[in-house]
C-alpha cells in the first residue's frame, strides 16, 4: 500500500498471467512542474478484490529516498522528478455496465457535445465494479487519487496537473514530455480557461444560447399545464391569477376558486406561434402586455391584478381580487371593417345550485352571472352592442363554460378597446357595484404606484442595463405574490409559503431551506425588508419545528434545521434588530441543540467520515453523509455563533465550537473521499481528483437523479465556506462542473437556483467567471420576455414562479456590488461588468444592508476624461476593518493615480483594480481614480 503526493503513474500492458487475471506494468512519477521541492509519501492501496501491486520498484529516486513503513518517501519538484514502477494484477472477467442510469443523466449526456458525452460515458461510475487502484500521497490519506483499471486500459496516459502526477500505460511507456505535446491542441480548452481569455460575458450572449421559455414557440418535453405562466395578485392575497404566454388566465394551484379565461386570438390550444409578437412587463412591474398580429389586425391585451375594494390598509390575504384586462384592437390594412372577437371562460361553480348563466347590463358593463345566487363571473365594459354568448358544461364536467363574441367596428388604421374584469372569487350580488365601479386607468395607476413604492422602501440597485434593473424590480413582487395570508397582520397569522404558486403542495411551509435561505435571507434581508423576513421565519419555525428542535418539511431534508439557523442569523446580522432576534431565539436555540446533538453522535464514529452527520438529502435522495448537509451544519452554527456573539449571548462559544468541529470533519472527510474516488477528465485532456457528494460513496452517482451530485452537491461546501474556495478540492469541483456537469457547458445546473459556483468565484475573486454565471443565470432561470423564474430548466417537469430563483440571483447581484469579506473588509464593485462603466455610465446602490449597517455607493465613469469616481457612504452601526473599492475600467486600463477625499492616495493596487482604505473612520469617502 503506497501513497503519492503529486505523482505520475505509468502503466504498461502485458499478456495476462492467466485467463482470469490481467497484468499491467505501471509507472507513477511526480514533481514534474512544481517550482519547489516538497515531501511525498506514496502508498498504493489495492482494496478491489483480486487487485495486487507486485514488484514495486523505485524510479528516479535519489539517495535517502525510498520505502519506509509501507510508503515511498521522497522530495520532488524544483526540477527533481521521482517515481515508482510495478506490475498491477487485476481480475479480467467482464464487468457489467449499469442498467439503471437515471434519466436526468441520460438527458444531460444526450445534450452534450461529442467529447463531453464521451468523457461522461467513460466515467467509472458506468462500471462501478471495475477494479481500482488508489494512490495515497500523504500519511493522513487526505491527498491522492484513485484510478480504475478501465481508465488505465482505455487512456494509457493520464496527467493530473493539480497533483503534479503523470500516469502512463501500455507496452510503451509514453514519456511525460511526449504526452504534454499530444495535449497541446487541447490546451486552454477548459471552460474556466476560456472565460479568462474571452471577452466578458453579456446577457445577449446567453439569451442567444438559452431559449426564451416565454416564447410560444418554446417546447418542453415535460411541460406542466400551459407551460410558462406568470402569477399576478396583490401582496400575499389568497386569490391569484396565472397568465400564460397567450394572455390566457388560469387559477393558481392553491386558489379554491377554479377558473380559466382566454381570447380566441390567444388560444394556446390552436397555437399562436405565428401571430404572437411579444409579452412584456411595465418596467419590471406586474402590469403585463401581450401582443398578437393576425389578418391585418393587432391585438394588445394589458392585464394586472387589483383588489376588488381597493388597496387594503394592511397586509391581508383574505381580500377578493380582480384581474383587469384591457383589449385594444388596431386595424393595420387601412380598411374599415367590423370584426368578431370571441372569448371563453370556464369556472367551477358550487354544486346543486342553479348554474344557469344570465347576462344583464349595468351602465356600460355587461355582467355574466350564475342565476342561483346572481354572483358575477366576469364583466365586459366599453362595448356598444350586446355580446352574443352561449354556455355549456365543458369537457371538464364540473366546470361551466361561457363563450362570448363581440362585434367591433374598426375604422381604417383606427383602434377600439374594451375592458374585461375577471374576479376571484366570484363577486356576490351585493358587491357587483364595487366591480363595476373600478376605473381601469385609476386602478392601473394605483397598482404601479403600490409596487413602485414597495420597491422603493428597500435597498436600491441601479445599473446601466435595463434587463437587470427590471429583474431587480420584479424580484420583489415575485416574492410578495407567493404567500397566502389567512387574515391580516394579527400575531401568529397563518401563512402558507409554498415553493411556487403553480407547483407542489400549497399549504403550510413545506420547504424551509428554499424559503428561509433563498427568499427570506437572499431577497428580503439583503434588500432591507427585515420585518417580512422575521415574520416568515417565525411562521416556518412555528409550523415545522418538532419538540426536540428538529425542523421538518417535505422529504425531511436534513438541511432544514441548520438552514433555519443560517437564515435567522442573517436576519439579525443584516438588520441589527435585537427584538426580532430575541423572538426567534428560543426556537433557534432548540434547533442549535438538535444540530449539536447530531454532531456529537457523529463524532463517536470511526474512519475518515467521523464527525460527519448522516441524514436525508433532498426530495429524491435519502440518507447519506451528504456534502450539502455538512455545509449547512457548519454554516448554520458558524453564522448563528457570530450572531450570538454580537448579541452578547452566552451560547455563542458553543455554537462556534460546533462549527469548528464540523469544519475539521468536513476537510478530513471529503479530502479522504476524493482520494478514494476515480479521477475525472476535463476538456483539455488532463485529469483531476473527483470530490463526491457523499463522503462514503466514491464517484459519480449516475443511478441517482442529477441534483444529488450537482444541484445539491458538493460545491455548496465552497459557497458556504465549509471548504476553502482555493485549493485542489475547490479547483476540482469547479472545473469538473463547468467542463462536464453543466448543461452544454453553459455554466448552469438544471435548477438554476443552485448557482453555488458563482459565489465560489467571488470568494476566489474571479470576477469574469462570476459575471458569466450572472448572465447565464438570468438567461436560463428567467424567461426573456417577462422575467418569470423557473425551477427546472432543461429536464424534469418545468414549474414557474418560485421566488427562491429570484433570491439566488439577487444574492449574486448584490455580492457583485457589495460584499463582506471574512477578514473584515467591505468590498464594493468586486465584479461589475466592464460594460457598466463605459463613459457616462453610473452604478448606484442605496441603503443596502450589510453586517455593519446600511451603505450607499455610486460609481461614475468619465473614462473619456481619464477618470472613474466612487462615492461611498459608510455604515453607522459598526465599521469594517478595511474598505475596498474596485473600479473595473471598461477597457481594462490600470489606474495610475488616486485621490481619496481630495488627498493623494498611495494605497491602491492597479493589478487588482482596487483602492484600499484601512481602518475607515469617516462617514463618506470620495474616491477618484485616474488613468
Amino acid at each position: 500500500m503506497k501513497v503519492l503526493l503529486c505523482c505520475a503513474i505509468v502503466l504498461l500492458i502485458s499478456i495476462p498471467a492467466t485467463a482470469e487475471t490481467g497484468s499491467l506494468q505501471v509507472r507513477i512519477s511526480w514533481g514534474h512542474v512544481a517550482s519547489q521541492a516538497s515531501p511525498y509519501a506514496v502508498r498504493l492501496i489495492t482494496e478491489s478484490p483480486g487487485v495486487e501491486a507486485q514488484d514495486v520498484r523505485p524510479h528516479l529516486l535519489e539517495s535517502g529516498e525510498g520505502l519506509q513503513d509501507g510508503a515511498w518517501h521522497t522530495q520532488a519538484g524544483g526540477g527533481d522528478v521521482d517515481g515508482i514502477r510495478f506490475s498491477l494484477l487485476y481480475p479480467s472477467e467482464p464487468v457489467d455496465t449499469i442498467q439503471d442510469l437515471h434519466v436526468l443523466w441520460a438527458d444531460l449526456i444526450s445534450a452534450s457535445d461529442a467529447d463531453t458525452a464521451r468523457r461522461l460515458a467513460r466515467d467509472p461510475a458506468f462500471r462501478p465494479d471495475s477494479p481500482k487502484l488508489t494512490i495515497q500521497m500523504d500519511s493522513d490519506g487526505t491527498r491522492g487519487f484513485t484510478v480504475s483499471v478501465d481508465q488505465l486500459l482505455a487512456e494509457e496516459t493520464l496527467w493530473i496537473p493539480s497533483l503534479d502526477v503523470y500516469v502512463a500505460a501500455g507496452d510503451r511507456a509514453v514519456a511525460f514530455a511526449e504526452h504534454l505535446k499530444s495535449l497541446e491542441p487541447l490546451k486552454g480548452k477548459r471552460i474556466l480557461d476560456r472565460v479568462r481569455r474571452a471577452p466578458e460575458a453579456s446577457y445577449e450572449q446567453y439569451t442567444a444560447r438559452w431559449e426564451d421559455m416565454g416564447h410560444p414557440g418554446f417546447t418542453y418535453p415535460e411541460q406542466v399545464g400551459p407551460g410558462h405562466i406568470v402569477g399576478l395578485t396583490w401582496d400575499s392575497a389568497i386569490a391569484k391569477f396565472g397568465i400564460d404566454r397567450a394572455a390566457g388566465v388560469w387559477n393558481d394551484s392553491g386558489n379554491p376558486d377554479h377558473f380559466q379565461f382566454w381570447f380566441a386570438f390567444g388560444d394556446l390550444g390552436r397555437g399562436v406561434a405565428d401571430t404572437w409578437k411579444e409579452q412584456r412587463l411595465s418596467d419590471g412591474l406586474p402590469v403585463m402586455t401581450t401582443v398578437f398580429e393576425e389578418d391585418g389586425l393587432r391585438y394588445e391585451v394589458e392585464q394586472f391584478a387589483y383588489p376588488l375594494n381597493g388597496a387594503p390598509a394592511e397586509r391581508r390575504g383574505d381580500i377578493p381580487m380582480v384581474l383587469l384586462q384591457k383589449v385594444t384592437v388596431t386595424e393595420l390594412r387601412g380598411e374599415a371593417r367590423t370584426i368578431p372577437l370571441s372569448m371563453s371562460h370556464r369556472r367551477e361553480l358550487p354544486p346543486y345550485l342553479d348554474s344557469t348563466i344570465i347576462v344583464d347590463r349595468q351602465d356600460a358593463a355587461f355582467l355574466f352571472r350564475e342565476r342561483g345566487r346572481r354572483s358575477v363571473l366576469f364583466s365586459i365594459e366599453g362595448v356598444s352592442g350586446r355580446p352574443v354568448w352561449s354556455s355549456t358544461h365543458d369537457y371538464q364536467q364540473e366546470q361551466k363554460r361561457i363563450d362570448a363574441t363581440l362585434f367591433l367596428d374598426l375604422p381604417a388604421r383606427g383602434a377600439r378597446d374594451f375592458v374585461v374584469k375577471l374576479p376571484s372569487a366570484v363577486v356576490t350580488a351585493d358587491e357587483a357595484a364595487a366591480l363595476t365601479a373600478i376605473d381601469y386607468a385609476r386602478a392601473r395607476e394605483a397598482t404601479l404606484q403600490f409596487w413602485s413604492e414597495y420597491v422603493g422602501r428597500g435597498a436600491q440597485f441601479r445599473v446601466p442595463e435595463k434587463t437587470v434593473n427590471d429583474l431587480f424590480r420584479a424580484n420583489l413582487w415575485h416574492a410578495l405574490r407567493l404567500p397566502r395570508r389567512h387574515g391580516g397582520q394579527e400575531p401568529d397569522a397563518a401563512i402558507d409559503l409554498p415553493y411556487s404558486n403553480f407547483a407542489y403542495s400549497q399549504s403550510g411551509t413545506p420547504w424551509p431551506v428554499n424559503h428561509a435561505v433563498y427568499v427570506d435571507y437572499m431577497l428580503y434581508d439583503l434588500r432591507g425588508y427585515h420585518a417580512i423576513s422575521a415574520e416568515e421565519l417565525e411562521a416556518q419555525l412555528r409550523n415545522n419545528q418538532e419538540q426536540d428542535g428538529h425542523v421538518s418539511g417535505f422529504a425531511n431534508w436534513l438541511v432544514y434545521t441548520p438552514a433555519m439557523l443560517y437564515a435567522v442569523a442573517q436576519n439579525y446580522l443584516l438588520s441589527g434588530d435585537r427584538a426580532a432576534f430575541e423572538r426567534l431565539l428560543p426556537s433557534s436555540l432548540k434547533a442549535m441543540d438538535w444540530c449539536l446533538s447530531q454532531i456529537e453522535r457523529a463524532s463517536g464514529g470511526d474512519g475518515p467520515a467521523r464527525g460527519l452527520v448522516r441524514g436525508p438529502l433532498n426530495d429524491g435522495t435519502g440518507d447519506g453523509i451528504w456534502a450539502f448537509n455538512q455545509a449547512y451544519l457548519f454554516a448554520g452554527l458558524d453564522l448563528l455563533g457570530r450572531a450570538l456573539q454580537e448579541h452578547g449571548h452566552s451560547r455563542a462559544t458553543e455554537a462556534l465550537a460546533g462549527a469548528r468541529a464540523m469544519h475539521t470533519a468536513i476537510e478530513r472527510g471529503f479530502q479522504a473521499a476524493s482520494v478514494r474516488s476515480p479521477i475525472v477528465q476535463l476538456r483539455d485532456g488532463t485529469w483531476m481528483p473527483y470530490v463526491p457528494a457523499e463522503a462514503l460513496t466514491y464517484g459519480r452517482l449516475l443511478t441517482e437523479w442529477y441534483p444529488t451530485d450537482v444541484d445539491t452537491g458538493a460545491v455548496h461546501l465552497l459557497r458556504l465556506k465549509a471548504l476553502a474556495a482555493q485549493g485542489i478540492l475547490a479547483d476540482s469541483l469547479l472545473n469538473d462542473h463547468e467542463d462536464n456537469l453543466f448543461y452544454k457547458g453553459w455554466g448552469m445546473a438544471n435548477e438554476p437556483i443552485y448557482n453555488q459556483q458563482a459565489t465560489a468565484y467571488l470568494l476566489r475573486d474571479e470576477p469574469e467567471a462570476a459575471i458569466r454565471a450572472f448572465y447565464s443565470y438570468i438567461a436560463s432561470a428567467f424567461s426573456h420576455s417577462v422575467l418569470e423564474p423557473v425551477e427546472h430548466r432543461w429536464t424534469h417537469p418545468q414549474y414557474f414562479g418560485p421566488p427562491s430563483t429570484d433570491g439566488a440571483w439577487f444574492e449574486l447581484y448584490r455580492n457583485m456590488l457589495v460584499h463582506e469579506r471574512d477578514e473584515g473588509a467591505l468590498l464594493f464593485g468586486q465584479a461589475t461588468p466592464r460594460a457598466w462603466l463605459q463613459d457616462g455610465q453610473q452604478i448606484e446602490v442605496e441603503r443596502a444592508p450589510t453586517y455593519y449597517g446600511p451603505v450607499s455607493m455610486t460609481i461614475e465613469s468619465h473614462v473619456e476624461a481619464g477618470e472613474i469616481r466612487a462615492d461611498v457612504q459608510m455604515p453607522s452601526r459598526s465599521q469594517p476593518k478595511t474598505l475596498l473599492v474596485r473600479l473595473r475600467h471598461p477597457d481594462g486600463q490600470r489606474m495610475r493615480a488616486v485621490t481619496v477625499n481630495g488627498e493623494r492616495w498611495s494605497d491602491f493596487d492597479p493589478q487588482q483594480e482596487w483602492v484600499r482604505v484601512s481602518d475607515p473612520d469617516r462617514p463618506r469617502y470620495a474616491i477618484v481614480a485616474r488613468y
